[in-house]
């Protein structure tokens, strides 16, 4: 099967929660991911900035992994820690084969493009698969999509992810990225997709994403998140990923990890956070911009939300 899915709760969910989701929880939803059979887990960041605390999966270097993780059975799961390029020195990072880290995905803004990827070879020669991803994707003209895939053609990292940062991608404009990347990208390369919800389009764009790749030989990583936690909209529900995989592709993810994980930890923490779509999200998308700009106006108090959209739109 050429479509694997990555759980991205424990990074991208933190968001909401500063990381602190408490060790039992930590413990119980990556051993929920790994019987399920989900292929690839990210347990976080790696940062620098952040001292260790063994309730957060934010952490200030791999040995710091082991800490949480590092006695229990991955039962074939890959693990994978996240790095925004920039706050993690290389030598906190260990050689792979003395981790309990088997990948490391790496952030970045397009500026940063070259610096960043000589980081990714850097991180391929300690021997851990490296996973590259172009935030804020929309961002990307033609001469930019050319400029990062020759570099990523030296590079040859293990995946390279379209990040629809802002959550404001539809079909369309998917394909016109996956298409043109499939058709310049090495073929070894895994091209995978990462995204948010402002849209309500996160599932589908997955959904017809598979449907379009099930015919290549080219492996396609998509990322989803449990009940979609994640930053402001949320990402693809891993339990809609599992199911739609299981009845059309032949998978078999076991659904019920997924359900019991949500039971027994999510839905408390959805109950406090309220992660998902909403007015902000919305606003957001609609004018290609990151939420933080509507939270601003809005937190303001003397804007209608009227006057901060016309704003945005200036």
């Amino acid at each position: 099967m050429n479509i694997k899915i990555l759980d991205c709760t424990l990074r991208d969910g933190g968001y909401n929660n500063d990381w602190e989701f408490g060790h039992d929880t930590l413990i119980n939803l990556f051993e929920r991911s790994t019987s399920a059979g989900v292929d690839f887990i990210e347990i976080g960041f790696i940062d620098n900035r952040r001292p260790f605390d063994i309730n957060r999966s934010i952490m200030p270097d791999t040995k710091c992994v082991g800490k949480i993780w590092g006695k229990l059975d991955k039962k074939g799961s890959k693990v994978i820690a996240m790095i925004d390029y920039g706050t993690c020195d290389i030598a906190s990072i260990q050689p792979c084969e003395e981790s309990f880290v088997d990948g490391i995905r790496v952030i970045f803004k397009m500026h940063l493009m070259h610096e960043a990827l000589e980081y990714c070879n850097e991180l391929k020669k300690l021997g851990y698969l490296v996973f590259a991803q172009g935030v804020s994707f929309t961002t990307y003209t033609e001469v930019k999509l050319n400029e990062i895939i020759e570099l990523l053609n030296e590079v040859k990292p293990y995946v390279f992810s379209i990040v629809d940062t802002y959550g404001l991608m539809d079909i369309n404009l998917l394909n016109y990225y996956y298409e043109y990347l499939d058709k310049y990208l090495h073929p070894s390369i895994t091209i995978g997709f990462h995204a948010h919800n402002n849209f309500q389009l996160a599932f589908a764009n997955c959904m017809e994403l598979a449907r379009k790749h099930s015919n290549k030989e080219r492996t396609l990583l998509l990322d989803g998140s449990i009940f979609g936690m994640g930053k402001g909209a949320g990402n693809a529900p891993l339990e809609l990923l599992i199911t739609f995989l299981n009845e059309n592709f032949n998978t078999n993810y076991d659904i019920n990890q997924i359900l019991e994980a949500i039971d027994v930890n999510i839905l408390e923490l959805y109950n406090k956070l309220h992660w998902g779509y909403s007015l902000k999200a919305f606003i957001a998308a609609s004018n290609d911009c990151h939420p933080n700009y509507v939270s601003y106006l809005l937190d303001k108090k003397t804007l209608s939300v009227k006057a901060v959209n016309e704003i945005l739109r200036k």
